[in-house]
């Protein structure tokens, strides 16, 4: 018993918390009852526990002390408060200072810093875990157990805990097997909640400075806060599962959610069939759709489902199989990407740039140059060439604006146009001289009443003006110009040849068959117009063609019975000593030939001659003249040139300035636009376009490349092992 006049140190070790219920009589006396006849409550008193002044000092416990604290309560009467050294104090031992007030009748408790026992009243109000919920949670969770076993249910040391919170945060955060940094655990949602609300307790438990520092029930009080639950509830919850991880490491939270219901998307079976379904109805799919194909009665059969699909299910189903209600995306043309011709012209043309690209300077990523072994000869720079068009109203829409923000007028249509026409390469950029003050850009406002259109005359005269500042001012590299397919670029002489249209037998008497060329006017060389406006046309005489190394004119030479009459293909075909065409058809329906048929007409066998084969256009005899190699792109390929992605990126600039119906804004914009895009954004395009050749030149599809394109992003060519991950991916 501890009279009214003692003061002591109570001191208390883990171990014989069990204890504690039984020797609470020492701090908390009975009620009044008829048996205490002595106790009244004039004369009965209560201990009042203060902070001890050494309730900060955390030092290691000697070896003496241990012994003498390991399972039992010392009382120690003094006539004056003596407080022990700081060597014999543990960080896991409560102290008090008890006193008794007979006036007040006050009690009070504090854990010293350190202290290992939940079962205290907080000053604060603060409930921790011996309260009669947390009395009735210990039975719960040892029933039938010894008072030895029950033990290890209780607060545990600074050490086990420090231990426990180590090996969690390994689980939270499992380390990389190599290098920094962490791997996702791939935690359930409800899971890692509860482990993060685990370790915040082990945390704030044993960390240094923090407030409830060797304090259980605070602690896992303070945890259930920060998770924002039931906080007696959850302290309870988190204490009892921080318990049973330190008992055993393998005890986890379990999710008791999620397992009730599971979509039938699990069934491979039925996910397979539904995927299947998708395909074949391609764009035409909707909910509606998905909905009658799973409520059908074979699809019911089959796969066992008892009840109706709802249309908001199927938009679910949809949504999970990574379909989206969107406009579909822009990429590489599929309409003639895979032909056989185009396939057979793009392993041509790849062919003849690979030479010139083993000259090249490479850049990375980054658009630092590499430094590497090059093939010899002079450093080769290739220009790709393009035409783009910016429009007065062409802005960006979407935006975050107030639910109650009224509508405003905008201008209708698309407002004034304006075409651009440049070259770009990754070494320096827009063609121009180095201070800029020379360049080959084309500006043009397209239309009838404006300044018209782009025209082969035109593209001619942009290529006179690049090869002439290239020859000025860059005369060390040599370059390479390179255009895409387009009709004005392969535009060809007037009188070149050709059997397009050529008839298959002789003209008639007094007919004259030729080729139509514009008319000029000799002295202005402008093209000359008729009254409604169109160019004028003249027929003039074919060219000549060359057969063995001798020329062969088409038309009857004079003194011919025929002369000046044109001689038709079958003819032309039998001085060539081909044989006797009379009986083959001039051409097969729609040109649509039969593979692998040599004479199946006139025209066919006509368009395969050599010298039909070999006629250039008219860029690349006007850029031949100077020394210039012109090649042109496949068809269907936009993805091989890299400008179309510095057009996307100078217009998503453009779309960010005020919009403005004036054609000087219009044009001042534009210009800024094109000016702004960083030239490592250029280089990074121009690798995706090599990254697109590599991927044909290995035999990739159209569908592979892309694919295998987006998987190497920042390559510039491929690895090896692409086909094997192709396949894997089951990608064809």
């Amino acid at each position: 018993a501890i009279s009214p006049s003692t003061t002591g140190v109570i001191r208390y070790s883990p171990l014989a918390n069990s204890l504690w219920a039984e020797e609470r009589t020492l701090l908390k006396p009975e009620p009044e009852s008829d048996e205490n006849e002595n106790c009244t409550q004039q004369t009965c008193t209560r201990p009042t526990l203060k902070r001890s002044p050494l309730a900060d000092i955390s030092n290691k416990p000697s070896t003496q002390a241990m012994q003498a604290m390991q399972s039992v309560f010392v009382v120690e009467a003094q006539e004056q408060y003596i407080p022990p050294s700081p060597g014999n104090l543990s960080s896991t031992f409560f102290e008090w200072d008890m006193s008794t007030v007979s006036e007040s009748g006050d009690l009070n408790c504090a854990e010293v810093a350190g202290s290992s026992q939940e079962d205290v009243e907080d000053v604060d109000g603060i409930q921790d875990s011996d309260t009669e919920e947390d009395n009735e949670e210990r039975e719960e969770e040892t029933p039938g157990l010894s008072e030895a076993e029950k033990a290890k249910f209780q607060a545990p040391s600074i050490t086990e805990a420090a231990a426990a919170l180590k090996d969690l945060q390994l689980l939270l955060n499992p380390p990389r097997p190599n290098g920094p940094g962490h791997v996702n655990p791939n935690i359930n949602p409800f899971i890692r909640r509860r482990m993060d609300g685990m370790a915040a307790t082990l945390s704030l438990y044993i960390t240094k400075g923090s407030a409830t520092i060797g304090a259980w029930g605070a602690s896992a009080y303070q945890a259930a806060i920060a998770t924002h639950n039931n906080t007696t509830w959850c302290s309870r919850r988190l204490r009892r599962l921080c318990r049973q991880f330190i008992c055993d490491r393998s005890m986890l939270p379990i999710n008791p959610y999620g397992n009730w219901n599971q979509s039938m998307l699990a069934d491979e079976d039925l996910s397979n069939d539904i995927n299947l379904y998708l395909q074949e109805i391609g764009l035409a799919i909707t909910s509606k759709k998905l909905t009658e194909y799973l409520n059908s009665e074979e699809m019911r059969a089959r796969h066992g489902i008892d009840k109706p699909i709802s249309d908001r299910t199927a938009r679910r189903y949809l949504n999970h199989l990574g379909y989206r209600w969107s406009a579909p995306k822009k990429g590489q043309y599929a309409d003639g990407h895979e032909r056989d011709d185009v396939q057979i012209y793009r392993a041509k043309f790849l062919n003849d740039l690979k030479p010139y690209q083993q000259r090249m300077e490479k850049f990375s990523k980054e658009g630092l140059p590499e430094f590497g072994p090059r093939a010899p000869g002079r450093e080769v720079v290739i220009w790709f060439h393009d035409e783009t068009i910016f429009y007065a109203h062409d802005r960006r829409r979407k935006a975050w604006y107030h639910k109650d923000a009224s509508p405003k007028p905008y201008a209708k249509g698309d407002g004034a146009s304006l075409m651009i026409a440049d070259f770009v390469s990754t070494k320096f950029g827009w063609l121009s001289s180095p201070d800029g003050t020379k360049t080959a850009r084309r500006i043009l406002k397209p239309g009838k009443a404006r300044d018209g259109y782009f025209t082969s005359d035109d593209i001619c005269s942009q290529a006179e003006d690049a090869m002439s500042i290239l020859q000025e001012f860059y005369p060390e590299y040599e370059h390479v110009l390179i255009y895409d397919n387009a009709s004005t670029h392969l535009k060809r002489a007037p009188d070149a040849l050709s059997a397009r249209r050529m008839p298959k037998s002789t003209s008639k008497e007094g007919t004259f068959w030729g080729v139509e060329k514009t008319l000029r006017d000799p002295e202005t060389g402008k093209i000359v117009y008729t009254p409604d406006g169109k160019p004028k046309k003249i027929k003039v005489r074919m060219a000549d063609g060359e057969f063995d190394g001798k020329k062969q004119c088409f038309y009857f030479a004079e003194g011919h019975e025929q002369a000046g009459l044109f001689k038709g293909m079958a003819v032309i075909l039998e001085e060539r000593g081909l044989g006797d065409f009379s009986s083959v058809r001039a051409e097969c329906k729609d040109f649509k030939c039969i593979p692998g048929k040599e004479r199946c007409c006139c025209r066919r066998v006509l368009y395969n001659q050599p010298d039909f084969i070999s006629v250039k256009s008219l860029l690349e005899e006007t850029c031949e003249k100077k020394g210039f190699v012109v090649l042109f792109l496949p068809k269907f390929h936009c993805e091989l040139n890299f400008i179309e992605q510095c057009w996307g990126y100078a217009k998503r600039l453009y779309r960010l300035l005020p919009e403005s119906s004036r054609e000087d804004a219009l044009e001042k914009n534009a210009l800024a636009s094109l000016d702004q895009i960083p030239i490592e954004m250029m280089r990074r395009f121009g690798n995706r376009s090599e990254r697109f050749m590599d991927a044909y030149m290995r035999g990739l599809n159209g569908r592979q490349a892309a694919w295998a394109a987006r998987k190497y992003r920042g390559h510039r060519i491929l690895p090896e092992r692409i086909l094997e991950e192709l396949e894997r991916a089951n990608i064809v």
